[in-house]
């Protein structure tokens, strides 16, 4: 009981983090909203008996990209009293639709797979996970690397243009 009702709690702490990451006008709190839904996803991890996976989310995650998230909003000009530019209504109903769509999709999945779950499973060793990542899912691992060197490359290029 205490378990379900601890994983509940850390999944609302990390939508509440969410949410105020979205919602926030200042990067650096929002970046610090995000710190909070990081950390509550990696409590989430631990009840889940995936210590590995929540030791590197806390190092990699909300140490390392989080440090460089606030060293690149310190480093960039930042304007608080700059007029936002306004966005055509329907562009703010087509993502809101397409929220509800991804909302709805996300909850039939939910109930599909619910039968299915069981969260009565051993922790895999350190072994089996790198046997897993460089074995079947090397692709998948590669294709990942190769999106977060995008995004790197694309925040050294909007960062020079700032410059």
């Amino acid at each position: 009981m205490i378990y379900k009702l601890a994983i509940y709690a850390l999944g609302a702490l990390a939508a509440a983090g969410t949410l105020a990451m979205l919602f926030q006008t200042n990067p650096l709190r929002a970046a610090l909203s995000m710190l909070v839904t990081l950390i509550a996803t990696a409590g989430i991890y631990i009840l889940l008996s995936a210590e590995l996976v929540a030791f590197l989310q806390v190092i990699v995650y909300a140490g390392a990209i989080m440090v460089l998230f606030i060293i690149a909003i310190n480093t960039l000009p930042f304007d608080p009293a700059a007029e936002k530019p306004q966005r055509p209504t329907f562009l703010r109903l087509a993502g809101l639709a397409g929220a509800a769509v991804l909302l709805a999709e996300l909850l039939q999945l939910t109930l599909t797979f619910k039968a299915r779950l069981d969260l009565s499973f051993a922790p895999q060793p350190v072994n089996g996970l790198a046997a897993l990542l460089f074995g079947p899912y090397a692709f998948q691992f590669e294709l990942l690397s190769l999106l977060v060197l995008s995004g790197i490359v694309g925040a050294v290029v909007a960062a020079k243009r700032k410059l």
